[in-house]
């Protein structure tokens, strides 16, 4: 495209639903990776969280770590949604 959006008469047009097999490969893997990355961040957030309720057992401060278990939820969300729409676009 140029820079006024007006496509110049040498480019193919775009295939008929808009997406390529090529681009819906691309979503499904950024999905698989976004709901692992999520997965490894809420787990990790679990961890940090249940270690630190074993050490306030003893009359210690309890560091608990909501905000990576929620990011690692968001990421595995976004995730599904990524894999659920390369799977409409075919």
């Amino acid at each position: 495209m140029t820079d006024n959006g007006v496509r110049p008469c040498r480019i193919s047009p775009a295939a008929p639903h808009g997406v390529t097999p090529e681009q819906r490969a691309v979503l499904e893997t950024r999905g698989r990776r976004a709901v692992e990355f999520g997965a490894a961040w809420f787990i990790g957030g679990l961890l940090v969280a249940v270690v630190t309720l074993g050490q306030a057992q003893g009359g210690g401060v309890q560091f608990v770590v909501w905000v990576p278990m929620f990011y690692g939820v968001h990421r595995i969300v976004s995730g599904f949604q990524l894999i659920r729409k390369s799977r409409e676009l075919s």
